[in-house]
C-alpha cells in the first residue's frame, strides 16, 4: 500500500440532523455577515478588511467553530480528537505535502479542460476579492493566516471532520468520498468551479479516511490555498512593478 496503515477508530456518532444543522446554520451565518460586507469594510478599514473579508472570515470560522462545540463536544460529548484531531505515522505529513503541491495543478488542469463549457473570460470571483486591493504585505500576511489556516480548519471540521463520517457510517468509502465533495464543491457557491472543487474534495475524503486524521487533509488544503494565495499576490506585485 502507498500510504502507511493508520490505526482505525470508531468514527464519531453525529447523526444526520447534527451535519444538517451545523450546514445550514453556517450558511446563514455567511448570508447574514455577507449583507453587513459593506458596514463592517467601513468599520474596520478597506486596506486590511478587503471589503470586509476579513471580519466576515473571522466571525464566520469562530461561529462555526463554536457551535462545533456546543453541539457536538459539549451535547453530544464528542472529543476533538474522536472528530479526527488526531497525531498520525510521520509519513503522512510528508504524504500531505506531496499532496497539498498536487492539487494545485490538478484543479488547474481540470478548469482548463472545462474551459471550453465555462468561458475563457471566467474569473474565480474569491481571487477577485482576495486581490481586490492590490499587493499589500498587511493583506498577503492577514490572509495567508485566515485563508491559509483558519479556513482550511473550519471547513476540514465541517466536511471531513463530521459529514464524511457521518456519510461513511452508512455508505462505502467511494460513495461518501463523493458525496461529501459534491457538497463541499456546491458550498463553495462558484458553479464553473464545482467539478474541480468535487477533484479536491475526493482527495481531501481519501486522507481522511486512509489517515483516520483531520490532520493530513487539513495540510493538504492549507497548502493548497497558500500556494494559490502567494501566486496570487505574486502576480499583483509583477503588475505592479510592471
Amino acid at each position: 500500500m502507498f500510504w502507511p496503515p493508520a490505526t482505525r477508530r470508531p468514527l464519531p456518532a453525529v447523526t444526520v440532523w447534527d451535519v444538517v444543522l451545523l450546514i445550514v446554520l453556517f450558511l446563514v451565518v455567511g448570508l447574514a455577515l455577507g449583507a453587513l460586507q459593506k458596514p463592517l469594510a467601513e468599520t474596520f478599514g478597506e486596506a486590511l478588511s478587503q471589503n470586509g473579508l476579513v471580519p466576515i472570515l473571522l466571525l464566520q470560522s469562530g461561529s462555526l467553530i463554536l457551535l462545533v462545540y456546543l453541539l457536538i463536544v459539549v451535547r453530544r460529548r464528542i472529543s476533538w480528537t474522536d472528530l479526527g484531531f488526531r497525531s498520525v505515522d510521520r509519513a503522512w505529513y510528508r504524504i500531505a505535502l506531496a499532496g497539498g503541491l498536487l492539487c494545485v495543478p490538478l484543479v488547474a488542469l481540470s478548469r482548463l479542460l472545462l474551459e471550453p463549457l465555462i468561458g475563457n473570460n471566467f474569473e474565480n470571483p474569491q481571487l477577485e476579492v482576495l486581490g481586490a486591493g492590490g499587493f499589500d504585505w498587511a493583506n498577503l500576511i492577514t490572509l495567508l493566516v485566515l485563508v491559509g489556516l483558519l479556513v482550511p480548519f473550519t471547513e476540514e471540521l465541517l466536511f471531513r471532520g463530521l459529514l464524511y463520517p457521518m456519510l461513511r457510517r452508512r455508505l462505502s468509502v467511494v460513495v461518501a468520498a463523493l458525496l461529501s465533495a459534491v457538497c463541499f464543491a456546491l458550498l463553495h457557491w462558484i458553479p464553473p468551479l464545482v467539478p474541480a472543487f468535487t477533484l479536491m474534495g475526493i482527495i481531501l475524503a481519501m486522507a481522511r479516511e486512509y489517515s483516520g486524521s483531520l490532520w493530513p487533509p487539513f495540510i493538504i488544503h492549507s497548502l493548497f490555498n497558500c500556494v494559490n494565495l502567494i501566486t496570487l499576490y505574486t502576480a499583483l506585485a509583477m503588475g505592479q512593478a510592471g
